[in-house]
C-alpha cells in the first residue's frame, strides 16, 4: 500500500500538460458547410413566399376596395383585452352608420410585449369579432394567431369586411 501512495504523488508532481487538440480542415470545408446550410433554406424561403403571397393578396383586395370601400384602421397596441374589445365595438359602431359595407384593419400586434410571451389580443379579438359581428361579416382573413413561424405570429393584424345594415 505504501508504494502505491508514493507512485501517485510522483505522477501528480510530474504531470505533462495536455497538448491542444488541432482540427484539420478539409480544403472544401467552407463549401461543405454552405451546402449543409442550404438544406435548411427552403423552409424559410417557403415561409417568406407564403407571407409575401398573403401580403400581395391583401394588397389586391385593398386595391379592389379603394374605389367603393375605405379601409378603417383600429390600432389596439398597448390595450388590455377589455379595453380592446370596447375600442373595436365603438370604432365599428362609429364607422358603420352608413348603409354600405366597411372594411376594417384590426391591428392587435404580435404579442411580443405580453407578460406571457404570447399575445392575448391576437387570438381573443379575432374571436370577439367573429362572435359579435358574425351575421354581418362578408369577408374575414384567417386569424393571425393561426399563422405562426417558430412559435411567433407572422402578422399582428387582420382585415374584416362588414355588410351594411
Amino acid at each position: 500500500m505504501g508504494k502505491s501512495k508514493g507512485r501517485n504523488k510522483t505522477n501528480q508532481n510530474n504531470l505533462v500538460p495536455p497538448t491542444p487538440v488541432r482540427f484539420e480542415l478539409e480544403e472544401n470545408a467552407l463549401e461543405l458547410m454552405e451546402s449543409h446550410l442550404a438544406l435548411f433554406k427552403p423552409r424559410a424561403k417557403d415561409a417568406d413566399t407564403n407571407a409575401r403571397q398573403e401580403r400581395e393578396s391583401v394588397k389586391k383586395q385593398k386595391a379592389k376596395q379603394r374605389g367603393s370601400n375605405v379601409i378603417q384602421e383600429i390600432d389596439l397596441h398597448g390595450l388590455t383585452l377589455e379595453q380592446a374589445e370596447r375600442e373595436v365595438a365603438e370604432a365599428i359602431t362609429r364607422r358603420s352608420s352608413l348603409n354600405e359595407k366597411r372594411t376594417f384593419k384590426i391591428i392587435t400586434g404580435k404579442g411580443r410585449h405580453s407578460s406571457s410571451g404570447r399575445g392575448v389580443l391576437i387570438r381573443e379579438i379575432y374571436l370577439f369579432v367573429v362572435h359579435r359581428y358574425g351575421p354581418w361579416i362578408e369577408q374575414i382573413e384567417e386569424s393571425p394567431d393561426g399563422v405562426r413561424l417558430g412559435g411567433e405570429a407572422i402578422r399582428g393584424h387582420f382585415h374584416v369586411t362588414l355588410k351594411g345594415p
